[in-house]
């Protein structure tokens, strides 16, 4: 008797219970794929909201010539006003839950704290912490008002150039805002975003190639595409790239491998007063063109695999070079001095990007050859 006086007074509270206490209506919202913010005039704040426009399945034939987003601007002290404008010329309240990526404006990104300016989508609960973040050349609401190339939006389409640029080609960073927030807190906050900017072969694509740094918050310089592998290499984020090597004979004719796996090891050395670095690379590689050399004996094949580790030192010193030049450690030499030793960092955290520009590296490459591709090593056609 008493278990049924149980369930009859629990089914009474569920009944009870409204089935949808937080519902609402797709037609009442509007959800987001993208924004661009840049800076306005009067010091006010620019916002373009690319949301996604909803198909009727009556209208299946009229859907595939119809554009598959809208864009939305207002203007604002604030980005929360500027996101609160948005159901005035939409009509719908606007959904964040399902937002793609994030587009600044070069000019914005160096004017004031990034990390500052993007608090409100960090505080929300609607946008997701893996959101891409990107720093645009010039207006960044122009990358929105482009068409997407295969994509249903041109934010789903910046978004997958931007991941496949970093996962397959090694020429930008994916830069999520949960990943700029953790290093903004870290020991030393500088950091990297990557940078997009309009093709110039035609202004209806754009490049996703290139890092912009940042340094307390603030954009400070861009790190060219050519020197990005060197730097993902150094902060073991390498994911796959080609490396290319000039064929001594004929300076227009490179050969190059596929990078399969990288593993490096980045650790400061410290010895009183001074600070170097030690930077140990270990992967396996496979051959992606044979133009000129002949890969006959062991020989043949460790000279080949020597000429690779030389150009990836050379990469990475490049990079190194450029980043001192600018005064910028976006490597994360600073955090591991912390980690290893917080009095030392302490002592030198306030004169760090200084000394940066005058840190030695000791650099060693070590790579295998995992396959030719073929069972020769020779190329494919040999020249006369």
């Amino acid at each position: 008797m008493k278990k049924l006086a149980i369930v009859l007074f629990l089914t009474a509270i569920f009944i009870m219970l409204p089935g949808c206490w937080s519902k609402k209506e797709l037609t009442e919202l509007g959800f987001v794929m993208g924004i661009t913010l840049d800076q306005g005039k009067d010091g006010k704040i620019d916002m373009l909201t690319q949301v996604y426009r909803p198909t009727s399945i009556q209208s299946t034939a009229t859907a595939l010539t119809r554009v598959s987003s809208i864009n939305v601007k207002t203007s604002d002290d604030s980005v929360m006003e500027a996101v609160r404008d948005i159901p005035i010329h939409l009509g719908r309240k606007a959904q964040f839950s399902h937002m793609r990526i994030i587009v600044v404006g070069e000019k914005l990104a160096r004017s004031g704290n990034i990390g500052k300016l993007l608090d409100l989508f960090y505080r929300d609960h609607e946008p997701r912490s893996s959101v891409s973040l990107v720093i645009a050349k010039g207006k960044a609401s122009k990358m929105l008002e482009k068409k997407p190339l295969i994509e249903q939006t041109t934010a789903q389409q910046l978004l997958r150039a931007e991941e496949t640029a970093y996962r397959s080609s090694a020429k930008t960073f994916d830069t999520s805002l949960l990943y700029l927030v953790m290093q903004m807190k870290s020991a030393h906050p500088d950091t990297v975003v990557s940078y997009v900017y309009e093709d110039k072969l035609s202004d209806k694509m754009y490049n996703s190639a290139g890092l912009a740094l940042l340094q307390n918050g603030k954009m400070k310089t861009v790190l060219p595409s050519n020197k990005v592998e060197g730097l993902l290499m150094l902060r073991n984020e390498y994911k796959s790239g080609v490396i290319e090597i000039p064929c001594a004979a004929k300076k227009r004719e490179v050969e190059n491998t596929e990078i399969l796996t990288i593993h490096t090891r980045t650790k400061p050395v410290i010895k009183g007063d001074k600070v170097s670095v030690s930077v140990k690379l270990q992967g396996d590689v496979s051959i992606g063109e044979l133009k000129c050399s002949k890969l006959d004996t062991e020989k043949d094949e460790a000279e080949f695999i020597h000429r690779i580790e030389e150009k990836m030192k050379e990469q990475m010193k490049s990079t190194i070079r450029f980043l001192q030049a600018n005064k910028i450690e976006v490597i994360g030499i600073g955090n591991a001095i912390y980690k290893a030793d917080p009095k030392k960092w302490g002592k030198i955290k306030q004169t760090w990007d200084a000394q940066f520009a005058e840190v030695p590296f000791d650099i060693k490459v070590k790579l295998r050859l995992i396959t030719n591709g073929t069972i020769t090593g020779k190329p494919a056609v040999e020249a006369n």
